[in-house]
This record gives structure tokens, C-alpha cells and sequence, in this order.
């Protein structure tokens, strides 16, 4: 379905039958957990991403840009999802993420950055990470490296949203080949876009989503009180690899 040197979240499912949304104005962070619980359950149950909308409550204010991060721990977890509200800005996040695609686990993220100050507060854009790929050469033998996501407000040139926006001819044949999601990010271009590290990684249940954090992950050092209100509502718990 896709090429050899691709990882994919869902690499035996069709694209055709990811249950993807587009979003509407400053929804990303209610339609991607949308899309991650669609993926999840590969068709099984459907989850509408206006629900979701609806159950973000007062906390979505479409004219403030949306819902704080945390909202999207809320909404996974209400609906059966295990995840945390994370942070990987201090550890190898690139080895974290690939191990999670790997698990068939989708990833919510946040790409760029929001400053008070010196502070970074919440990303600016909520994406899904469904996939990455090897180093690989196109056609006039440039070696690329790429990551792949569900962008809801990402569209082709017409505007219109669907899972073939990231489709190119690569290899030079003549024919596009299938990526996963609809929008490729070179692998600098990701990394120089995803400064917050904010992360929740979205299991099937919270029993399996402890197992591993238990065995893969632990959580940085915080003062008692103002760091847990740090790591619940503001940038996530500082998590750091230990495998």
C-alpha cells in the first residue's frame, strides 16, 4: 500500500478506509482526536469530530483559537482512549515517536508555538503523526527522510480535504505513490516545527498506555504543587525516554 521504506500506524488497512475529518475554523484540537480515535478503531465505531466539539464545552471558543491542550486528553480519554498529556522537548523525542508508529500507536501533536515571553505556551496547530519514513533517494538521487500526519485544515489546491494531498511520483515512473495522511514534512522541516514537544500518544485503553509508559518512559522531577499544575494544564509532563 505504501512504499517499503515506510512506517505506518495502519500499514495492512486501505487508505480509502481511514475515517479522516476536515476541520472547521480553529477545531484541530477537537477533530485530532477525532481522527486518532477513528484510526484507532480502524472503522469499528465512528467518532464525529463535532461531537467532540460539543463536549470540549466553554473550554472551545472559536474566536480564541480553539481549546487549550489539555482539552485533548479529555476528549481521548472520555472516549475510551488511554494517553497523558505530554511533553518530549527534553528527551529523543524522534525515538519516541517512531517507537509509538511502530506500536500502531497514532500520535496527537502540536506543531509550532505559542510565546508569552521566553515561555512556550501550547502549540498553534494539532496534527496526527501516522507515519515516517526511512532515508530513501527520488529520482535525481537526493536522499530524503520524511514524517507523515492528518492535517484536518490541510487541503489540495482546489480545497478539498482527503488522505491524497501527500501522494507524489518520487521514484520517477510516472505514478504517484500512496504516502500516509495528507501532509509529508521533511524531516528538518518537522523537527524545526514541533519546538513544544507536547504529545499524547493514544492507546486503545489507559491499562495499556501505563504498561507502556512504565516500561519505555518516566516523568521528570517537579516542585510539588506548581509542577504538577505546570505538567497538567501547561506544557504537559516532561517525559524522557528510558529504553
Amino acid at each position: 500500500m505504501f512504499p517499503a521504506y515506510v512506517h505506518s500506524v495502519l500499514p495492512k488497512l486501505p487508505e480509502a478506509d481511514w475515517l479522516a475529518q476536515a476541520q472547521g475554523l480553529n477545531e484541530c484540537g477537537c477533530t485530532t482526536p477525532a481522527n486518532a480515535l477513528n484510526l484507532l478503531h480502524n472503522g469499528e465505531r465512528f467518532f464525529d469530530k463535532n461531537q467532540l466539539v460539543r463536549e470540549a464545552g466553554v473550554w472551545f471558543r472559536r474566536d480564541w483559537g480553539g481549546t487549550p491542550s489539555f482539552i485533548t486528553e479529555y476528549l481521548l480519554r472520555r472516549h475510551g482512549a488511554g494517553t497523558h498529556f505530554g511533553n518530549l522537548s527534553r528527551t529523543d523525542g524522534e525515538k519516541v515517536l517512531r517507537a509509538l508508529l511502530d506500536q500502531g500507536v497514532p500520535v496527537c501533536i502540536e506543531m509550532g508555538r505559542n510565546k508569552i515571553g521566553p515561555f512556550n505556551l501550547y502549540g498553534e496547530h494539532a496534527v496526527l503523526l501516522v507515519g515516517y519514513s526511512e532515508p530513501f533517494r527520488v529520482a535525481d538521487g537526493t536522499q530524503r527522510e520524511e514524517y507523515y500526519v492528518i492535517d484536518a485544515a490541510f487541503t489540495d489546491a482546489n480545497g478539498v480535504f482527503g488522505l491524497h494531498t501527500n501522494n507524489v511520483d518520487h521514484d520517477g515512473d510516472g505514478v504517484a505513490e500512496s504516502y500516509p495522511g495528507n501532509r509529508t514534512y521533511e524531516r528538518q522541516e518537522f523537527l524545526a516545527g514541533y519546538p513544544t514537544g507536547i504529545y499524547f500518544p493514544v492507546f486503545r485503553s489507559q491499562a495499556e498506555h501505563d504498561r507502556w509508559y512504565a516500561s519505555r518512559m518516566r516523568r521528570g522531577g517537579r516542585m510539588p504543587v506548581l509542577g504538577w499544575l505546570r505538567d497538567r494544564f501547561i506544557t504537559g509532563s516532561f517525559d524522557y525516554s528510558i529504553v
